[in-house]
């Protein structure tokens, strides 16, 4: 039998939803998934029974791409730790040395990259992010002001409202009382 195993690099993967729909699709399909991870899968399949257009087809009708230059491939990977720091309890570490912890590579060169890619700094996007997190924080009605604003990693909630504001067009208050499940998808951002 024909069998072959091949990595597909994916644009989009950002969580872990994102696995659970491929995975259903390709068992769905009877392709033999080797490894997922965030922006990559790794499938055994037979060509002659499964065409390289339907894996790719799979892809692209769940809101992915397949992305093969290198470059693309490291910023995407560049905004999965951006997220993961966002996402993550201790945002005291400032994001240019998380991000050169996970990746060693220099970060101006990793945000100019960031920026060709995705046509915005990241800053910016970590910005938006912040903005987003706080929103499912506030619908979660378990945190006040001042603790979201920590768990983002500002000073006060002043600098988170202001910043809040700035994206939004509204203060947190606002929000809270009265624009429940206004938030953006991350992979929409």
């Amino acid at each position: 039998m024909d069998v072959i195993t091949k990595e597909f690099n994916v644009k989009g993967m950002l969580c872990s939803r994102c696995l659970k729909v491929l995975t259903t699709e390709f068992k769905e399909l009877d392709v033999k998934i080797i490894d997922i991870s965030l922006g990559k899968i790794v499938l055994r399949y037979n060509p002659k029974k499964v065409s390289n257009s339907k894996i790719e087809e799979i892809i692209k009708n769940n809101e992915f791409e397949i992305i093969g230059n290198s470059e693309d491939i490291l910023a995407e990977e560049v905004k999965r730790i951006i997220i993961e720091y966002v996402w993550s309890s201790d945002l005291q570490l400032k994001l240019s040395e998380y991000i050169t912890k996970r990746i060693d590579l220099n970060y101006d060169s990793l945000s100019k990259l960031f920026s060709k890619t995705f046509n915005k700094t990241i800053r910016q996007y970590s910005i938006l992010l912040k903005v987003e997190r706080a929103k499912e924080l506030i619908e979660n009605d378990e945190l006040n002001f001042s603790d979201i604003a920590y768990k983002l990693g500002y000073q006060n909630s002043s600098a988170l409202s202001r910043q809040f504001k700035n994206v939004t067009g509204i203060n947190l208050s606002e929000y809270k009382n009265h624009e429940k499940s206004k938030r953006i998808p991350i992979d929409k951002i």
